[in-house]
Protein backbone atom coordinates (compact mmCIF):
# COMPACT_ATOMS: atom_id res chain seq x y z
CA UNK A 1 0.00 0.00 0.00
CA UNK A 2 1.05 3.22 -0.77
CA UNK A 3 -1.10 6.37 -0.61
CA UNK A 4 -1.45 9.96 0.20
CA UNK A 5 -4.23 11.84 1.74
CA UNK A 6 -4.99 15.19 3.54
CA UNK A 7 -4.32 14.92 7.32
CA UNK A 8 -7.67 16.89 8.03
CA UNK A 9 -10.03 14.03 5.77
CA UNK A 10 -7.89 11.29 7.71
CA UNK A 11 -8.43 12.65 11.12
CA UNK A 12 -12.01 13.18 10.40
CA UNK A 13 -12.23 9.83 9.20
CA UNK A 14 -10.60 8.09 12.63
CA UNK A 15 -12.99 10.25 14.63
CA UNK A 16 -15.86 9.22 13.03
CA UNK A 17 -15.20 5.16 12.97
CA UNK A 18 -13.51 5.68 16.20
CA UNK A 19 -17.47 5.41 17.36
CA UNK A 20 -17.06 1.80 16.75
CA UNK A 21 -13.79 0.94 18.49
CA UNK A 22 -14.05 -1.82 21.34
CA UNK A 23 -12.70 -0.03 24.33
CA UNK A 24 -12.86 -3.47 26.15
CA UNK A 25 -12.83 -6.51 24.74
CA UNK A 26 -10.97 -9.90 24.74
CA UNK A 27 -10.20 -9.40 20.49
CA UNK A 28 -6.95 -7.07 19.97
CA UNK A 29 -8.26 -7.02 16.64
CA UNK A 30 -11.12 -5.04 17.65
CA UNK A 31 -9.33 -2.47 19.01
CA UNK A 32 -7.82 -2.00 15.54
CA UNK A 33 -8.92 0.02 12.66
CA UNK A 34 -9.23 -1.54 9.35
CA UNK A 35 -7.02 0.75 6.60
CA UNK A 36 -8.13 -0.38 2.90
CA UNK A 37 -8.12 1.52 -0.90
CA UNK A 38 -10.68 1.61 -2.80
CA UNK A 39 -10.70 3.00 -6.01
CA UNK A 40 -9.41 6.36 -5.15
CA UNK A 41 -10.56 6.37 -1.71
CA UNK A 42 -9.25 5.26 1.12
CA UNK A 43 -12.04 3.39 3.46
CA UNK A 44 -11.87 3.02 7.30
CA UNK A 45 -13.69 0.63 9.00
CA UNK A 46 -14.43 -0.55 12.79
CA UNK A 47 -16.56 -2.53 14.63
CA UNK A 48 -17.43 -3.70 18.16
CA UNK A 49 -19.46 -6.77 16.77
CA UNK A 50 -22.33 -4.77 17.99
CA UNK A 51 -22.20 -1.80 15.47
CA UNK A 52 -19.45 -1.47 12.69
CA UNK A 53 -18.71 2.17 10.90
CA UNK A 54 -17.18 2.61 7.39
CA UNK A 55 -15.75 5.45 6.33
CA UNK A 56 -14.17 6.97 2.77
CA UNK A 57 -11.72 9.81 2.62
CA UNK A 58 -10.16 11.09 -0.69
CA UNK A 59 -6.62 9.75 -1.48
CA UNK A 60 -4.36 9.48 -4.11
CA UNK A 61 -3.60 5.53 -4.12
CA UNK A 62 -0.30 4.42 -5.95
CA UNK A 63 0.03 0.80 -4.59
CA UNK A 64 -2.71 -0.59 -3.23
CA UNK A 65 -3.38 -3.00 -0.04
CA UNK A 66 -4.95 -3.00 3.46
CA UNK A 67 -3.84 -3.57 6.93
CA UNK A 68 -5.01 -2.64 10.72
CA UNK A 69 -4.30 -0.07 12.87
CA UNK A 70 -4.11 -0.01 16.73
CA UNK A 71 -7.15 2.61 17.19
CA UNK A 72 -6.01 5.09 20.19
CA UNK A 73 -2.46 5.64 18.78
CA UNK A 74 -2.98 6.23 14.93
CA UNK A 75 -5.65 8.19 16.16
CA UNK A 76 -3.81 10.20 18.33
CA UNK A 77 -0.52 10.29 16.26
CA UNK A 78 -2.39 11.56 13.10
CA UNK A 79 -4.68 14.21 15.04
CA UNK A 80 -1.01 15.54 16.34
CA UNK A 81 0.10 15.85 12.93
CA UNK A 82 0.28 19.41 11.24
CA UNK A 83 -2.50 20.07 8.64
CA UNK A 84 -0.61 18.97 5.60
CA UNK A 85 -0.66 16.14 2.94
CA UNK A 86 0.00 12.34 4.78
CA UNK A 87 2.23 9.31 3.14
CA UNK A 88 1.03 5.83 4.27
CA UNK A 89 2.99 2.96 3.07
CA UNK A 90 2.88 -0.46 3.40
CA UNK A 91 5.73 -3.01 2.89
CA UNK A 92 4.86 -6.09 0.50
CA UNK A 93 5.86 -8.29 4.20
CA UNK A 94 4.21 -7.23 7.28
CA UNK A 95 1.91 -5.02 8.99
CA UNK A 96 4.49 -2.17 10.12
CA UNK A 97 2.63 0.86 8.37
CA UNK A 98 5.16 4.18 7.41
CA UNK A 99 3.32 7.35 8.34
CA UNK A 100 5.21 10.40 6.74
CA UNK A 101 4.08 14.35 7.19
CA UNK A 102 6.36 17.32 5.96
CA UNK A 103 9.36 16.21 8.63
CA UNK A 104 7.53 13.63 10.41
CA UNK A 105 7.79 9.84 10.14
CA UNK A 106 6.29 7.09 12.46
CA UNK A 107 5.65 3.54 11.75
CA UNK A 108 2.58 2.21 13.45
CA UNK A 109 2.76 -2.00 13.85
CA UNK A 110 -1.14 -3.29 12.80
CA UNK A 111 -2.48 -6.92 13.03
CA UNK A 112 -3.44 -9.18 10.01
CA UNK A 113 -6.29 -7.78 8.36
CA UNK A 114 -7.38 -11.28 7.82
CA UNK A 115 -8.69 -10.94 11.07
CA UNK A 116 -10.28 -8.63 10.86
CA UNK A 117 -14.48 -9.24 11.39
CA UNK A 118 -16.40 -8.35 8.20
CA UNK A 119 -19.54 -5.55 8.57
CA UNK A 120 -22.19 -6.79 6.43
CA UNK A 121 -23.26 -4.11 3.78
CA UNK A 122 -26.93 -3.61 2.30
CA UNK A 123 -26.54 -5.77 -0.69
CA UNK A 124 -29.45 -8.20 -1.29
CA UNK A 125 -30.91 -6.17 1.55
CA UNK A 126 -34.89 -5.02 1.09
CA UNK A 127 -35.62 -1.70 -0.29
CA UNK A 128 -34.28 1.01 1.69
CA UNK A 129 -35.82 4.01 3.54
CA UNK A 130 -35.17 7.65 2.67
CA UNK A 131 -34.82 10.03 5.41
CA UNK A 132 -33.57 13.65 5.24
CA UNK A 133 -30.39 13.56 7.74
CA UNK A 134 -31.21 16.66 9.65
CA UNK A 135 -34.99 15.51 10.32
CA UNK A 136 -33.23 11.65 11.37
CA UNK A 137 -30.60 13.36 13.71
CA UNK A 138 -33.89 14.79 15.30
CA UNK A 139 -36.06 12.49 15.72
CA UNK A 140 -33.07 10.33 17.06
CA UNK A 141 -32.40 13.55 19.74
CA UNK A 142 -36.53 13.24 20.82
CA UNK A 143 -36.68 9.80 21.43
CA UNK A 144 -33.50 7.80 22.51
CA UNK A 145 -33.65 9.96 25.89
CA UNK A 146 -36.65 8.49 26.61
CA UNK A 147 -35.08 4.06 26.30
CA UNK A 148 -34.54 2.68 29.59
CA UNK A 149 -30.70 2.11 30.59
CA UNK A 150 -31.25 -1.06 32.00
CA UNK A 151 -30.16 -4.35 29.89
CA UNK A 152 -32.52 -6.27 32.59
CA UNK A 153 -35.09 -5.32 29.83
CA UNK A 154 -33.47 -5.26 26.81
CA UNK A 155 -36.58 -4.51 24.29
CA UNK A 156 -36.71 -0.95 26.39
CA UNK A 157 -33.28 -0.17 26.08
CA UNK A 158 -34.38 0.05 21.83
CA UNK A 159 -35.99 2.76 19.95
CA UNK A 160 -38.69 1.31 18.14
CA UNK A 161 -38.92 2.38 14.17
CA UNK A 162 -41.82 1.91 12.13
CA UNK A 163 -42.63 2.13 8.97
CA UNK A 164 -46.59 2.43 7.91
CA UNK A 165 -48.40 4.22 5.43
CA UNK A 166 -45.39 6.27 4.40
CA UNK A 167 -44.75 7.37 7.81
CA UNK A 168 -41.53 6.87 9.88
CA UNK A 169 -42.27 6.55 13.72
CA UNK A 170 -39.51 6.09 16.12
CA UNK A 171 -40.66 5.26 19.85
CA UNK A 172 -38.78 4.70 22.74
CA UNK A 173 -39.81 4.02 26.64
CA UNK A 174 -38.79 2.99 30.02
CA UNK A 175 -41.67 2.32 32.81
CA UNK A 176 -42.44 6.23 33.58
CA UNK A 177 -42.83 7.71 30.06
CA UNK A 178 -42.94 7.58 26.14
CA UNK A 179 -41.35 9.66 23.47
CA UNK A 180 -42.97 9.12 19.94
CA UNK A 181 -42.20 11.17 16.61
CA UNK A 182 -43.26 10.70 13.43
CA UNK A 183 -42.10 11.94 10.39
CA UNK A 184 -43.50 11.62 6.45
CA UNK A 185 -41.45 9.28 4.00
CA UNK A 186 -40.52 10.99 0.40
CA UNK A 187 -41.62 7.71 -1.14
CA UNK A 188 -42.96 4.63 -0.76
CA UNK A 189 -41.69 2.11 1.63
CA UNK A 190 -42.36 -1.01 2.65
CA UNK A 191 -44.40 -1.55 5.96
CA UNK A 192 -42.99 -3.17 9.04
CA UNK A 193 -41.15 -2.97 12.27
CA UNK A 194 -37.61 -3.06 13.87
CA UNK A 195 -35.98 -2.56 17.26
CA UNK A 196 -32.66 -0.28 16.83
CA UNK A 197 -30.44 -0.24 20.39
CA UNK A 198 -30.59 3.45 21.62
CA UNK A 199 -27.13 3.62 21.95
CA UNK A 200 -26.57 2.96 18.42
CA UNK A 201 -28.75 5.58 17.61
CA UNK A 202 -27.15 8.19 19.53
CA UNK A 203 -23.93 7.15 17.89
CA UNK A 204 -25.15 7.65 14.36
CA UNK A 205 -26.44 11.35 15.41
CA UNK A 206 -23.05 11.74 16.13
CA UNK A 207 -21.80 10.96 12.43
CA UNK A 208 -24.51 11.96 10.52
CA UNK A 209 -23.71 14.30 7.80
CA UNK A 210 -25.19 17.71 8.08
CA UNK A 211 -27.28 18.10 5.19
CA UNK A 212 -28.21 15.27 2.82
CA UNK A 213 -30.30 12.13 2.64
CA UNK A 214 -29.74 8.99 4.88
CA UNK A 215 -30.95 5.56 3.44
CA UNK A 216 -32.19 3.24 6.10
CA UNK A 217 -31.93 -0.61 5.13
CA UNK A 218 -32.88 -4.09 7.39
CA UNK A 219 -30.81 -6.86 6.23
CA UNK A 220 -32.84 -9.73 4.73
CA UNK A 221 -32.72 -11.95 8.05
CA UNK A 222 -33.88 -8.72 9.51
CA UNK A 223 -30.85 -9.08 11.97
CA UNK A 224 -29.58 -6.14 11.72
CA UNK A 225 -29.96 -2.63 9.93
CA UNK A 226 -27.64 -0.12 8.22
CA UNK A 227 -27.64 3.72 7.38
CA UNK A 228 -25.49 4.74 4.70
CA UNK A 229 -25.37 8.51 4.40
CA UNK A 230 -22.37 10.47 1.86
CA UNK A 231 -18.68 8.65 2.69
CA UNK A 232 -19.72 7.25 5.53
CA UNK A 233 -21.98 3.63 6.89
CA UNK A 234 -23.08 2.49 9.99
CA UNK A 235 -24.37 -1.20 10.42
CA UNK A 236 -25.94 -2.11 13.68
CA UNK A 237 -27.24 -5.45 15.32
CA UNK A 238 -31.33 -5.64 16.23
CA UNK A 239 -32.66 -6.15 19.60
CA UNK A 240 -35.46 -9.04 19.79
CA UNK A 241 -38.42 -8.85 21.02
CA UNK A 242 -41.80 -7.63 20.89
CA UNK A 243 -42.02 -4.05 21.42
CA UNK A 244 -45.42 -2.76 23.75
CA UNK A 245 -48.28 -1.34 22.08
CA UNK A 246 -47.29 2.05 22.63
CA UNK A 247 -50.38 3.45 20.84
CA UNK A 248 -52.88 2.11 23.35
CA UNK A 249 -50.68 4.16 26.17
CA UNK A 250 -51.15 7.95 23.87
CA UNK A 251 -54.30 9.95 25.39
CA UNK A 252 -57.10 10.43 23.23
CA UNK A 253 -58.10 13.67 24.90
CA UNK A 254 -57.35 16.30 27.58
CA UNK A 255 -59.04 18.02 30.22
CA UNK A 256 -56.71 20.66 31.36
CA UNK A 257 -54.03 22.33 28.71
CA UNK A 258 -51.01 24.61 29.66
CA UNK A 259 -49.23 26.40 27.06
CA UNK A 260 -45.78 27.76 28.11
CA UNK A 261 -42.86 29.21 26.79
CA UNK A 262 -40.50 26.86 26.43
CA UNK A 263 -37.51 28.55 27.31
CA UNK A 264 -39.09 29.93 30.06
CA UNK A 265 -40.09 26.56 31.20
CA UNK A 266 -37.09 24.84 30.46
CA UNK A 267 -34.91 27.12 32.90
CA UNK A 268 -37.83 27.31 35.65
CA UNK A 269 -37.86 23.48 35.42
CA UNK A 270 -33.75 23.02 36.21
CA UNK A 271 -34.00 25.93 39.17
CA UNK A 272 -36.50 23.39 40.66
CA UNK A 273 -34.70 20.31 40.10
CA UNK A 274 -31.77 21.98 42.00
CA UNK A 275 -33.75 21.18 45.68
CA UNK A 276 -35.58 18.69 44.07
CA UNK A 277 -32.63 16.11 43.86
CA UNK A 278 -32.44 15.41 47.39
CA UNK A 279 -36.16 14.56 47.85
CA UNK A 280 -36.80 11.75 44.83
CA UNK A 281 -36.79 14.16 41.96
CA UNK A 282 -40.36 15.62 43.12
CA UNK A 283 -41.74 18.87 42.04
CA UNK A 284 -44.98 20.32 42.51
CA UNK A 285 -47.04 21.41 39.40
CA UNK A 286 -50.05 23.52 39.68
CA UNK A 287 -52.09 24.80 37.21
CA UNK A 288 -54.83 27.82 37.53
CA UNK A 289 -56.87 28.76 34.51
CA UNK A 290 -56.45 32.39 35.86
CA UNK A 291 -59.66 34.74 35.85
CA UNK A 292 -63.15 35.08 33.63
CA UNK A 293 -62.37 38.75 33.20
CA UNK A 294 -59.60 38.12 30.36
CA UNK A 295 -57.39 40.51 31.99
CA UNK A 296 -55.71 38.34 34.25
CA UNK A 297 -53.70 35.07 32.37
CA UNK A 298 -53.55 31.59 33.59
CA UNK A 299 -50.49 30.35 35.28
CA UNK A 300 -48.20 27.18 35.83
CA UNK A 301 -46.64 27.08 39.35
CA UNK A 302 -43.29 25.01 39.86
CA UNK A 303 -42.53 24.13 43.44
CA UNK A 304 -39.75 21.90 44.75
CA UNK A 305 -38.38 21.43 48.30
CA UNK A 306 -36.14 19.41 50.26
CA UNK A 307 -35.26 19.56 54.26
CA UNK A 308 -31.75 19.62 53.98
CA UNK A 309 -31.46 22.10 51.45
CA UNK A 310 -34.91 24.95 51.18
CA UNK A 311 -36.98 25.27 48.82
CA UNK A 312 -38.23 27.35 45.59
CA UNK A 313 -40.87 27.76 43.76
CA UNK A 314 -41.47 29.88 40.29
CA UNK A 315 -44.71 30.92 38.50
CA UNK A 316 -44.85 31.43 34.98
CA UNK A 317 -47.61 32.96 32.75
CA UNK A 318 -49.85 30.14 29.93
CA UNK A 319 -52.45 29.94 28.49
CA UNK A 320 -54.83 27.67 30.21
CA UNK A 321 -58.04 25.71 28.68
CA UNK A 322 -59.65 23.62 31.31
CA UNK A 323 -59.84 23.14 35.10
CA UNK A 324 -57.12 23.71 37.03
CA UNK A 325 -55.10 20.95 39.08
CA UNK A 326 -52.02 20.11 40.49
CA UNK A 327 -49.78 17.57 39.88
CA UNK A 328 -46.58 16.09 40.97
CA UNK A 329 -43.57 15.05 37.95
CA UNK A 330 -40.12 13.84 38.24
CA UNK A 331 -38.35 16.94 37.40
CA UNK A 332 -35.57 14.78 35.79
CA UNK A 333 -38.29 13.53 33.44
CA UNK A 334 -39.67 17.37 32.42
CA UNK A 335 -35.98 18.53 31.68
CA UNK A 336 -35.18 16.13 29.32
CA UNK A 337 -37.93 16.40 27.17
CA UNK A 338 -37.85 20.30 27.20
CA UNK A 339 -34.43 20.31 26.23
CA UNK A 340 -35.28 18.72 22.51
CA UNK A 341 -38.18 20.91 21.93
CA UNK A 342 -37.14 23.63 19.06
CA UNK A 343 -41.13 25.31 19.20
CA UNK A 344 -41.38 28.94 20.80
CA UNK A 345 -44.14 27.40 23.30
CA UNK A 346 -45.11 24.12 24.65
CA UNK A 347 -48.13 22.11 25.89
CA UNK A 348 -49.14 20.34 28.72
CA UNK A 349 -51.80 18.28 28.48
CA UNK A 350 -53.46 16.26 31.21
CA UNK A 351 -56.88 14.73 32.60
CA UNK A 352 -56.58 14.09 36.70
CA UNK A 353 -53.23 14.44 38.82
CA UNK A 354 -53.36 10.03 38.70
CA UNK A 355 -53.32 10.13 34.93
CA UNK A 356 -50.42 10.04 32.13
CA UNK A 357 -49.41 13.71 31.04
CA UNK A 358 -48.53 14.84 27.68
CA UNK A 359 -46.33 16.89 26.30
CA UNK A 360 -45.86 18.50 22.97
CA UNK A 361 -44.36 21.45 20.71
CA UNK A 362 -46.84 24.08 20.18
CA UNK A 363 -46.43 25.00 16.60
CA UNK A 364 -44.51 23.67 13.48
CA UNK A 365 -40.99 21.71 14.28
CA UNK A 366 -41.15 19.32 11.75
CA UNK A 367 -42.79 15.90 12.37
CA UNK A 368 -45.31 15.16 14.90
CA UNK A 369 -44.33 15.03 18.56
CA UNK A 370 -45.43 13.99 21.49
CA UNK A 371 -43.95 12.83 25.27
CA UNK A 372 -46.15 10.61 27.45
CA UNK A 373 -44.95 11.15 31.14
CA UNK A 374 -45.96 9.38 34.20
CA UNK A 375 -47.24 11.41 37.44
CA UNK A 376 -45.43 10.54 40.92
CA UNK A 377 -47.51 9.70 43.97
CA UNK A 378 -46.63 12.07 47.34
CA UNK A 379 -48.51 12.65 50.34
CA UNK A 380 -46.21 14.90 51.75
Amino acid sequence: MKITCKQQDLAKGLSTVGHAVSSRTTLPILSHILLATEGDQLRLSATNLDIGITCHIPAQVAEEGVTTVPAKLFTDLVSNLPPATVELTLPAEGQSLKVTCLRSQSTVRGMDPADFPAIPTAEGSEAPVLLDANELREMITQTTFAAATDDARPVFTGVLARVQENTLTFAAADSFRLAVRREPLPGDAAPGDVLIPARTLKELASILPAEGTVKMVVTPNRNQVLFEAEGVNLVSNLIAGQFPNFEAILPKSHATRATINTAEFRQAAKRASLFARDNSRIVRMRIDPGENDGMTPGSVTIQAAADDSGETMESLVAAVDGPGLEVIFNVQYLTDVLGVISTEDVALELNTPQQAGAVKPNGSSGGEYVYIIMPMHNTR
